[in-house]
């Protein structure tokens, strides 16, 4: 056998430790033609992935050799897609160990004709990291293939048939795994795991430019503090999902404000780790749903969506927190699946768009649904204009700055946000790909949505600034004077982006035990 170029001894010799070594050269020329492309295509697209690799053809044959291993191939010589997947992902057990299956190789647009997956392996010390449980956690041999074969879609009676055993020794069995992995129930467990090994694959191996314009914007904002992932239940539209903080900790759904899908918050991650929190986010302004310009029918579908969703990933009820336009949305949720709300958190939240009695100094905010009301045109035009400040950062800062500049916490906060490029990147993007988000927006808020508040039977915690210039803090405080189960937190120093502005004292007030404090004077 000759021994490899200079060229690619040296590359090899800078190559960290945990990376894919590169083959010999003639590794690569003595293989047959498609089993070549495969290997220029694999390296060309893979060699810098975390997680071990390979490459599959249509008849299942293994395409790339001298992969993730020193002592040779360590993939299986064949694997096949099972049928059953409509996805596209598909977990299957091959030699004792665990592999993820994609088939869906247009989204690379130099992929080999005659390949048809991707297959990652998935090892005992992966599983328990995507688990959260750190280093300490271990699964033994006999837990790991369990754990599998539950995985590839068997249930625990033919799991423990498939190794061998006995039903009531994997049943035990299945109880220490939960134990270990922190979860609750069998079926828990498997829909957390299937849904973070999924999200954690993919964002490894797909290319950049196949993600969403809003997936890759949150993850310039956050990195791998943030999982995302696509849901769809039944014949229901793809809902995307974002989730920070404890992967195991107590779900909260965040209903995000009209300015962008996230919290500005640097140590928010921290924050929601330190407090046992898996913060989940819907981006509603890029949802893709029906009934455009009819915002009845938009809520109800984003709603049902939404339940269905949240019952899928969650066992139990869970805290939904609102921020400003969000509150809307997430009152109307709350209202129509009492069964999954425990608590309504509510952060700036906006005034009624008629209050009951007239004043003689009305915000910028009853101003503006005075007049709508008047002529629903205005909508329009408002939006246009709406956009056309966005997509320019600094039109952006100077408009938000002049509707802010009654509160010096909100003119701080917004000079320190716009210091960083994440804010006025939403702002953009939101103006450029989701431009009839601003019309959703501000057609809800017009919706008489404290009658759908009086009616939810939850928790109510309102969350607001002193000196919020959108929504002064006496008529919100009315707003929640009159609801049973409520409480009112002020909170000094703070403006309407009250959130940003004081995010760990919100989830200290969330987590408060005790909801039956009276109404703060």
């Amino acid at each position: 056998m000759t021994s490899s170029s200079q060229f690619i001894q040296v590359v090899t010799s800078v190559l960290k430790k945990d990376a894919l070594a590169l083959p010999p050269e003639e590794a690569l020329l003595l293989q047959p033609q498609d089993e070549a492309h495969s290997a220029r295509f694999f390296y060309r697209n893979f060699s810098g992935c975390r997680l071990p690799a390979n490459l599959f053809d249509q008849q299942g044959k293994r395409q790339v050799h001298n992969v993730a291993s020193e002592s040779g191939d360590d993939f299986p010589s064949a694997i096949r897609m099972p049928e059953q997947s409509a996805s596209g992902c598909a977990f299957v057990v091959e030699e004792d160990s665990l592999y993820f299956l994609y088939d869906r190789m247009e989204r690379w647009v130099d992929a080999p004709d005659h390949v048809a997956l991707v297959a990652v392996r998935l090892d005992p010390e992966r599983i328990a990291a995507l688990a959260m449980q750190g280093e300490a956690t271990r699964l033994a041999p006999s837990e790991y293939l369990l754990l599998g074969h539950l995985l590839t879609g068997l249930d625990l009676k033919s799991a423990a048939a498939t190794l061998g055993a006995s039903y009531d020794t994997k049943r035990k069995q299945i109880q220490t795994i939960l134990d270990k992995l922190g979860a609750k129930t069998q079926t828990a467990l498997l829909r957390a795991l299937s849904l973070e090994i999924t999200g954690a694959v993919l964002d490894e191996i797909l290319p950049q430019q196949t993600q969403s314009r809003e997936t890759a914007l949150i993850k310039r904002q956050f990195g791998r503090d943030v999982i995302a992932h696509n849901i769809a239940i039944g014949d229901g539209p793809d809902i995307p999902i974002w989730e920070f903080g404890a992967r195991r900790g107590q779900p909260v759904l965040y209903f995000h404000s009209m300015l962008a899908p996230t919290v500005f918050h640097d140590e928010m991650v921290d924050m929601l780790k330190a407090h046992d929190l898996r913060w989940v986010i819907v981006p509603r302004h890029f949802l893709e749903l029906d009934g455009r310009g009819d915002i009845q029918a938009r809520l109800h579908r984003l709603t049902d969506a939404l339940a269905e969703t949240v019952d899928y990933l969650f066992g139990a009820p869970l805290i939904c927190v609102a921020e400003s336009a969000g509150v809307p949305w997430a009152v109307h949720f709350a209202k129509q699946n009492p069964d999954l709300v425990s608590r309504l958190v509510l952060a700036a939240t906006p005034q009624v768009s008629h209050p009951a009695e007239p004043t003689d100094n009305p915000t910028i905010f009853v101003e503006m649904s005075q007049r709508l009301r008047r002529d629903e045109r205005i909508i329009t035009g408002l939006t246009q204009i709406y956009n056309a400040f966005s997509r320019v950062p600094a039109l952006a800062q100077k408009g938000l700055a002049h509707m802010y500049r009654k509160s010096p916490a909100d003119s701080a906060c917004l000079d320190s946000l716009f210091q960083k490029p994440h804010l006025a990147e939403w702002l953009r993007l939101i103006a450029n790909h989701a431009t009839f988000a601003s019309i959703d927006e501000l057609k809800n808020l017009q919706r008489d949505w404290l009658s759908d508040l009086k009616e939810t039977p939850c928790e109510k915690l309102f969350f607001h600034g002193k000196e919020d210039p959108i929504s002064p803090i006496e008529d919100i405080q009315a707003i929640a004077e009159n609801l049973p189960e409520a409480r009112f937190h002020i909170v000094e120093n703070a403006g309407h982006l009250v959130l940003s502005q004081h995010f760990g004292s919100l989830l200290a007030q969330m987590l408060e035990a005790d909801a039956s404090q009276p109404i703060a004077n």
